[in-house]
C-alpha cells in the first residue's frame, strides 16, 4: 500500500516501511505515553483498507460506561489515536477541551473530521472513509483510502 498514515503524533509511509516496522515504532511511543498500558495493532485488511486497534484499560471511574453513547468518543481515546499531548504534540484541527483536565466525550463524527483534516495538514493521505468503534477494552479505526 502506498499511503501515508497519521497515528500517534506521526506520519508513517506504508511504501517505505513495513506494517511490522510501523507497529513497532508506534508501540514504542505508546509505551512511553502510557507506561506500557496500551497495545497497538495495525492490519492491512485489503489493498485500500487499514485497521488500527488500540487495546487499553482505563483507571477505575475514568470513564462512565453506564451512560456511554456509542456515537460518542472519549477524549482519552482521541488522544491515544492521534497522540495529542504526547511529547508536546498538538493535533492541528482540534476537537476541543474542557477545563481542569476532566475526561469528556464528543461525537465520533467530530473526531473523524478532525482526524482526517489533521492528517492532511500533517502530510498524510486523507482517508475516504473512517469508522470508529470503542468498547471497554479497545478503540478500533477502520480506514479506507
Amino acid at each position: 500500500m502506498e499511503k501515508k498514515l497519521f497515528v500517534m503524533s506521526k506520519i508513517y509511509d506504508l511504501s517505505a516501511k513495513t506494517v511490522s516496522e510501523i507497529k513497532d515504532a508506534v508501540q514504542k511511543d505508546l509505551d512511553v505515553y502510557s507506561s506500557g498500558g496500551i497495545r497497538f495493532e495495525l492490519k492491512e485488511v485489503s489493498g485500500k483498507t487499514l485497521e488500527i486497534t488500540f487495546e487499553r484499560k482505563y483507571k477505575d471511574g475514568e470513564i462512565d460506561w453506564l451512560n456511554y453513547d456509542p456515537e460518542m468518543i472519549y477524549n482519552v481515546d482521541a488522544n491515544i489515536v492521534t497522540g495529542h499531548g504526547y511529547d508536546g504534540f498538538r493535533v492541528p484541527i482540534f476537537w476541543g477541551n474542557v477545563p481542569y483536565g476532566y475526561s469528556f466525550c464528543f461525537p465520533e463524527k467530530d473526531f473523524i473530521r478532525c482526524y482526517k483534516e489533521s492528517a492532511v495538514v500533517l502530510g498524510a493521505d486523507k482517508p475516504e472513509n473512517v469508522k470508529v468503534k470503542t468498547s471497554e477494552d479497545r478503540v478500533v479505526l477502520r480506514m479506507k483510502f
